[in-house]
């Protein structure tokens, strides 16, 4: 709450007391000008509009110029036959005039405003001036700004933004940003004001020396506001900055009560980064600078709320009564209301209470007097507003009942005359319509005989057509449904057939897999059972022991996944590290393996058939390590390629001779994988690719097996 009362001073004495800067010429000369009866209507526009330039916006004076334009403009524009130039002239005119109208009455709270604005922007519009239109429509968009109408104010901003944007006017481009910018300030939307405030500064971007009194002037209150956003963002490093910008333009303008509230404001934000020293020497200067007592009073406000903020609460009473003390010598009851508040919890939180209750009962009775004087002005403009409407609605209501029985006595009359004339009228007319009824009777009765006769015979001849038409339907629809049942039967036994046929294949290749994988597990574990007989023989008891039991569990494996067509492919990797375990322990540890399955591959959800790896594993062992005696490796790979998935198996050993003929077991294992494989991918031309792995200066390093293995995905 406190944030949003030093927030909202700081734009008041921004925003609506922020000075105007003239040129510094005397207004004589143009007032002698003007009092010529002989010149014309231009040159008195012109000079009247160099006249308001010259005095302070809404003065006494400035009132005055603009007033003067009404009787020019209205005169001109009703002259027919307008050369376009001059009618042009009279437009902008007439919009200077409504404009200021608009302006003045926006700062009364008169509800014309609005209607004022649009005329000077329909005028501004014919005379196609859409800068001095787009200064119109932000006018708008500022009145509905201080009724707080937030959805019409950004129409109006936007609008006018718009033709800046149009016309790429960049002077009007930065104000009408900086006006959004606030509008979003008052709102409490504190990022959306700092993005339009930081829209308005590049306008600004010349050198210093290029800069004007009121530029400084408007840097200023885009920078203040700017900090006042981050500060309520609690952004207080970005805050401070943006308040020391400020204070650097206005002051280089030397306008000491703006100056002032900056201070207070930088005084804030020292204070928000534990810089208590600075803020106090901030709080100093801004009140060497004020000198009126409602600066000073704003400024000790400003203080007192510092101070209780850091918990200091002896200078924030001794500034809040200084405060309090001028407020009440400026008659001035909102800040009495906010100051009183703030001595009440200063005294409370410090444990003064006969002072905190003295300051509560001061705030109440500052609002009860507030609202009933409010309340009272209100009741008496209220009551003499009924009285007139009252009495103006009931002399409306005497002439209307007069007038409506003179015009009801006269609506009789006219009647009775129509009614008479109707009744002649009717009389005639119901004749004449008899005379022509009876003709008309006559003749139809002759007409629809003669069709009747003529009907009965055409009826007589379609109905026998008929009769002969649908036997020939009967009997084609007949014939056509023993087709379609034909055509029906046949169809049936084709798809029966086909269903037995796919049914028979599916059948056979099962059990063809089951075979196949038959087929490999007894010589799988005939060389395990070799492998245990030479641990035993070669008197490897523990190698033996524990050989055995990797082996009794590979083979509960195996059997298990034997009636499997499909295995998951984390039961499949289960098995080969097994496997392999079992493998190295029988060569001693000469290699050392590794299972790689790419990221992105789920293990649980791809099935393939079982034991396909295997063999190629075991050949690669045996075969491509069989010259190895340390530091053999062994690497397994899965991974998906365009959603097919792959198996790839690398050692470090021989690799493929070119004269080399393999192995009646690798021959063996070869066949019925590659059997497999045909069998579940349906492709005769199936191929599994063998490669020498090569070192850079052409040797061979390894070897390395790939081949597609079919799945299905289950999620």
């Amino acid at each position: 709450m406190l944030n949003c009362n030093r927030l909202a001073t700081f734009l008041i004495i921004f925003f609506i007391t922020s000075p105007i800067y003239c040129q510094n010429k005397t207004i004589d000369s143009l007032e002698i000008i003007l009092a010529n009866p002989k010149i014309s209507d231009t040159v008195r526009i012109n000079t009247i509009i160099e006249g308001m330039d010259n005095t302070v916006m809404l003065s006494k004076a400035h009132v005055a110029f603009y007033n003067q334009l009404f009787p020019i403009f209205t005169k001109g524009l009703a002259t027919p036959k307008l050369n376009p130039k001059i009618k042009q002239k009279y437009q902008y005119a007439a919009g200077v005039y409504y404009y200021n109208t608009a302006k003045k009455e926006t700062k009364e709270g008169n509800k014309n405003a609005p209607a004022h604005f649009d005329e000077a922007i329909k005028y501004w519009k014919d005379s196609k001036d859409y800068k001095a239109m787009a200064i119109a429509l932000v006018g708008k968009g500022t009145y509905y700004r201080h009724i707080a109408d937030w959805p019409k104010t950004f129409k109006y901003f936007f609008e006018a933004l718009k033709y800046y944007e149009s016309i790429n006017n960049e002077s009007g481009i930065s104000n009408v940003n900086t006006e959004i910018g606030t509008a979003c300030l008052a709102q409490q939307d504190w990022e959306k004001a700092i993005l339009h405030l930081k829209k308005a500064l590049p306008y600004f971007a010349v050198p210093e020396t290029e800069l004007h009194r009121s530029d400084r002037h408007s840097l200023a209150v885009i920078y203040n506001n700017i900090g006042t956003a981050y500060n309520r963002l609690k952004n207080f490093p970005e805050a401070h900055k943006n308040f020391l910008k400020a204070h650097s333009y206005i002051k280089q303008n030397k306008d000491p009560q703006s100056e002032s509230m900056v201070l207070v404001q930088l005084a804030q934000s020292s204070s928000d980064l534990g810089n208590l020293a600075e803020s106090e020497d901030y709080l100093k200067r801004a009140l060497d600078l004020c000198n009126d007592d409602t600066s000073r009073q704003a400024v000790y406000g400003n203080a007192a709320r510092i101070n209780y903020k850091n918990k200091k609460y002896d200078k924030a009473a001794e500034y809040g009564e200084l405060s309090y003390g001028l407020a009440k010598k400026n008659k001035s009851i909102n800040s009495q209301s906010g100051i009183t508040s703030l001595l009440y919890k200063i005294y409370k939180e410090s444990g003064q209470y006969e002072k905190a209750l003295k300051m509560y009962e001061a705030n109440i009775v500052i609002k009860d007097s507030t609202n009933l004087d409010a309340s009272k002005n209100e009741l008496a403009q209220q009551e003499l507003k009924y009285k007139f409407e009252k009495k103006e609605l009931q002399q409306k209501i005497i002439q209307q009942k007069k007038l409506a029985a003179v015009t009801l006595e006269q609506q009789k009359k006219v009647t009775a005359v129509k009614l008479e004339a109707q009744k002649k009228t009717a009389l005639e007319t119901s004749k004449n319509k008899l005379a022509r009824q009876q003709l008309v009777y006559d003749f139809e009765k002759k007409q629809l005989n003669q069709k009747l006769i003529q009907g009965k015979k055409v009826t007589a001849i379609k109905l026998d057509a008929e009769k002969k038409t649908a036997a020939k339907n009967n009997w084609l629809i007949a014939v056509s449904s023993l087709f379609l049942l034909s055509l029906l039967g046949v169809y049936f036994y084709y798809r029966n057939n086909k269903q037995k046929q796919a049914i028979n294949v599916l059948e056979k290749n099962q059990i063809k897999q089951k075979l196949l994988i038959t087929q490999m597990n007894p010589h799988f574990i005939f060389n395990s059972v070799q492998n245990i007989r030479s641990l035993i023989n070669n008197k490897q008891n523990d190698e033996a022991v524990d050989y055995l039991g990797k082996f009794s569990k590979l083979t509960r494996q195996i059997l298990e996944n034997s009636n499997e067509n499909y295995i998951s492919l984390k039961e499949e990797l289960e098995m080969i590290e097994n496997y392999l375990s079992i493998q190295q322990l029988l060569y001693e540890n000469k290699f050392k393996f590794t299972i790689l399955v790419e990221e992105g591959i789920d293990s649980e959800s791809i099935f393939l058939p079982p034991m396909l790896a295997q063999p190629f594993i075991e050949n690669a062992i045996k075969h491509g390590l069989s010259n190895t005696l340390e530091n053999g490796k062994i690497a397994v790979h899965f991974y998906l390629k365009e959603n097919k998935l792959f198996f790839e198996v690398t050692d470090n050993g021989k690799g493929f001779g070119n004269g080399t003929q393999l192995s009646n077991h690798k021959s063996l294992a070869m066949t019925i994988t590659k059997e497999r494989l045909v069998s579940y991918t349906k492709n005769k031309d199936f191929i599994v690719q063998t490669d020498n792995l090569i070192k850079p200066d052409g040797t061979i390093e390894g070897a390395k097996v790939v081949f597609e293995i079919p799945y299905i995905y289950e999620n």
